[in-house]
């Protein structure tokens, strides 16, 4: 593997905005058939909504006869049912928006992947997906062809765009789109005094327009004053691979090893995310996350910025958003019964439910079937699943805290930004959604055993002190390519006459070194795992771990033989194991695969979150935190499952020692060290004052500490 160097961005300077930095991105070699492979890839994802009449996939698209050649799939009852939905039911058209969280464009988007899926060979799958880019729904394409790509084995480690370039207008608002339309409607003849002015640099051929978060122009309500983070295009992209990884859909099988850890991963997932959020949330000010009733106004409104390309704004909620009406009342009224059915089979310690399961919820591994329950996957039920099941919950509670008016038809629907895994993290209320769907899991801890403090200690092992560098953070610029956002004349799409960027600041943090010094009594393997945690809460009060175990987010986990006497452990932030870097462009992809080699983040660990994003904002005079080591016993993880490495360092569970509730006095042992720290900001505190034009001039509320 060799590591290159890419500057991410143009030789300018523009309105007091500065360059993005240069970035290390680690790389791994690839054979001739990835190269080739992985360009056929890239050419089916670009310009989305738009066909090459002179493309190879088009042509080969226009010729292929699925039917003609049904011997080349593996499931042919998979490919009859897609022919007869496509000849007799027909499928969305071009043009229109697609969501998953509906049942008749989810079905159509499944019978798509397992077209896909069931393909005998990659030969077959790009005919397939040559056929269906041309034929089928473009958001639908994208959907089910990339969740292929990660699962299909003959497709590992393909690269896949960011989605911000499939869909950049997922990713920023409306006013950056039209920017770039201007730009392209005046064939890059711009005022160069006024360019400036209005966020646009010019660079030969490359028009860079400056992007503010929401909430810059407005003050609607104090959730603005996190658009910088929920709205930050690494997080968004983080959420929506580990949809495509996990799909709710999906039946477990296809997972293989993580079939028995699938809703362990579900509630882990979104625990960290949610930890994540709080701790950004208290350096800003702002407290807990808010709670709400289905029976009450939903409080918090949120107002999007955005439109779909066809020009269709995304669906607003106003602040108290009533909920009981007519038209919702059967939707409640299921959502109502899932939560307070979960509480009776917990009070109760067990389940016993459709296709003859019976699981024990005072054990540990029952985590995997509420893990399920809640996220409503087929793996809930046992053999034959009840028909509908996952129109439970999530599904419903998305489209009713979205806003979205009822669609005339299962065709045409509205934008709700719940309803778009690209998209969800912007609005407030998935986050609060989320609280609600983790206290249910909460709820079912509390009747789990503790650790005893024998479970939780290391013989021999003492962990003697933590050191951990000046935490600080900044805000950084950062290009990605927005040239999918406008269309381009059929001639112009082999070489586009322009290209676009979009730049926005994002949060970042200065390299840190965390140091451990451990004495050990033996020779062993020992895992190390480090953890932030809060260390008041929102109303600053001090937390104990007692009450705050569920907040504890975690920065690190290594393998580390130690020797007998002293050993001296020095971890780098840029090593910690669960985090990776940004995705690159396509167009540095391509630069890449000319030399025969690939991004390893973006091919190997797609799925982990920006490592930027490992600290909260911190304040100028320092935000206090606590950070937790703790030192056991390495067991290795039993399977050679690709997935279950990235998500598993041994045998223990996720979140360990952290996955059930606490009691304080068992994590004072030797094994463990707690060590208080601040977290800095240097340099602008608020993200869009970088930009231009016009910055609000309110502070944000004096956080606490």
């Amino acid at each position: 593997m060799k590591t290159v160097l890419l500057l991410a961005g143009l030789v300018a300077l523009v309105a007091g905005g500065g360059l993005p930095p240069a970035v290390e991105v680690e790389t791994k070699p690839v054979d001739q058939d990835f190269v080739v492979h992985q360009k056929k890839v890239f050419s089916l994802l670009h310009h989305i909504h738009q066909i090459d009449p002179d493309s190879e996939y088009y042509k080969i698209g226009h010729e292929y006869d699925i039917e003609a050649n049904i011997g080349d799939y593996t499931n042919k009852k998979a490919v009859e049912e897609f022919l007869l939905y496509y000849k007799h039911y027909g499928f969305l058209p071009k043009g229109l928006i697609f969501s998953v969280f509906y049942e008749n464009m989810r079905e159509q988007a499944v019978a798509l992947y397992h077209m896909f899926h069931y393909a005998k060979d990659f030969e077959t799958f790009y005919k397939t997906a040559a056929w269906a880019r041309v034929h089928m729904n473009e958001g639908m394409f994208v959907y089910s062809f990339s969740i292929a790509i990660i699962h299909r084995t003959d497709t590992s480690g393909l690269v896949l765009p960011a989605p911000y370039e499939i869909y950049p207008y997922f990713f920023v608002n409306s006013e950056v789109i039209q920017k770039l339309y201007v730009v392209k409607m005046k064939e890059g003849k711009l005022d160069p005094k006024l360019a400036p002015f209005y966020g646009i640099h010019v660079d030969g051929n490359v028009y860079t327009v400056y992007a503010n978060y929401s909430g810059y122009d407005t003050w609607y309500n104090s959730e603005h004053k996190l658009s910088y983070f929920t709205e930050d295009i690494g997080l968004n992209t983080y959420y929506y691979y580990f949809h495509k990884s996990l799909p709710f859909w999906m039946k477990g099988d296809e997972f293989g090893w993580l079939k028995q850890r699938r809703g362990e991963i579900f509630y882990y997932f979104h625990q960290q995310l949610l930890a994540r959020y709080y701790m950004e949330r208290l350096t800003n000010g702002m407290g807990e996350i808010p709670e709400f009733s289905w029976n009450l106004p939903i409080k918090t409104g949120y107002y999007p910025s955005m439109s779909y390309l066809a020009g269709q704004p995304f669906t607003q909620r106003n602040d108290y958003f009533f909920l009981e009406r007519p038209e919702y009342t059967e939707a409640l009224q299921i959502i109502q019964n899932y939560e307070s059915q979960f509480l009776e089979y917990v009070h109760e310690g067990q389940f016993k439910g459709y296709g003859d399961v019976h699981i024990d919820l005072k054990k540990a591994d029952a985590i995997n079937f509420v893990g399920n329950y809640w996220q409503s996957n087929p793996d809930a039920f046992n053999g034959e699943v009840p028909k509908h099941y996952n129109q439970y919950y999530e599904v419903i509670a998305r489209v009713l805290l979205g806003g979205n008016p009822r669609p005339i038809d299962n065709q045409y629907v509205g934008l709700a930004a719940l309803e778009k895994f690209q998209t969800s993290l912007r609005d407030p209320v998935f986050w609060q959604l989320y609280k609600r769907i983790l206290f249910y899991f909460l709820h079912y801890k509390q009747y789990l055993e503790p650790y005893t403090q024998k479970e939780l200690g290391f013989t021999g092992v003492k962990v003697n002190s933590l050191k951990v560098d000046k935490l600080v953070t900044f805000y950084d610029h950062f290009d990605f390519d927005a040239t999918n956002a406008v269309y381009y004349k059929p001639e112009d799409l082999k070489q586009v006459p322009y290209a676009f960027r979009v730049r926005q600041p994002r949060l970042n943090h200065k390299a840190f070194d965390v140091k451990i010094s451990v004495k050990s009594d033996v020779a062993t393997e020992a895992v190390f795992k480090v953890f932030l945690a809060p260390k008041y809460d929102g109303n600053g009060n001090p937390i104990s771990f007692e009450h705050n175990y569920m907040n504890f987010f975690e920065l690190d986990g290594f393998v580390q033989k130690l020797v007998v006497g002293e050993n001296d452990i020095v971890r780098n932030s840029k090593q910690f194991f669960v985090f990776k870097e940004d995705s690159i462009p396509s167009y540095e992809v391509n630069k890449m695969l000319d030399a025969g080699k690939v991004p390893k983040g973006m091919s190997e660990i797609f799925y982990d979150l920006p490592n930027r994003l490992m600290l909260p904002k911190g304040t100028k005079g320092g935000f206090p935190f606590q950070i937790f080591v703790i030192a056991y016993p390495y067991v290795p993880l039993e399977t050679d499952n690709k997935f279950a490495k990235e998500f598993y360092l041994d045998n223990k569970p996720l979140g360990y020692p952290f996955d059930r509730p606490v009691s304080d006095f068992f994590y004072l042992q030797p094994n463990m060290y707690v060590e208080d720290v601040f977290v800095y900001h240097d340099g602008e505190d608020k993200a869009n004052y970088y930009n231009i034009p016009g910055y609000t001039m309110h502070d944000n509320a004096v956080p606490k500490h």
